[in-house]
This record gives C-alpha cells, sequence and structure tokens, in this order.
C-alpha cells in the first residue's frame, strides 16, 4: 500500500454485510502496519484509530476515490 494515498475502506463481516468504514492514515512499509480512521455510521465523523497487520486487511474492500467509496456505502443503504 503507498503511504501517499489515501485510501478509503469498508470491512465487511462473515456474510458480506458492511461492518466498519474508514480511511488509511498511516502507512509503515517497514513494519507491514497499518493505522486507519474509523467513520460514524450516523454522522460520518472520526470515531477511533487502530493499527492493523496488512495482512488482517486481506478481505477488506479498498477504494481509490473518497466518491467510489461513499458511493459503494449508499448502495448498501439504498
Amino acid at each position: 500500500m503507498k503511504q501517499s494515498q489515501k485510501k478509503f475502506f469498508h470491512i465487511v463481516d462473515l456474510d458480506g454485510n458492511i461492518d466498519k468504514q474508514g480511511a488509511v492514515v498511516h502507512c509503515n512499509p517497514a513494519s507491514c502496519h497499518v493505522t486507519v480512521e474509523f467513520f460514524s455510521w450516523i454522522d460520518g465523523r472520526p470515531n477511533g484509530r487502530k493499527t492493523f497487520a496488512e495482512s488482517e486487511m486481506q478481505k477488506w474492500r479498498f477504494y481509490e476515490s473518497e466518491a467510489t467509496w461513499r458511493n459503494a456505502g449508499d448502495k448498501v443503504f439504498a
């Protein structure tokens, strides 16, 4: 994952439903760890950060732009 790109994501549960949403805020290629910021479903505000190993993020859905990410989330609730 390139550190210079801000990537947005959805984490899906075992049933394929979106469970969490957020954006990558820092990527450390040396340690293969990524820090993400989660966003609230209610008001879209940031509501926490967490660091993950890249291997934990293999099944997450990543989007190249905020618009694409928002559109994918909107389809879930349409």
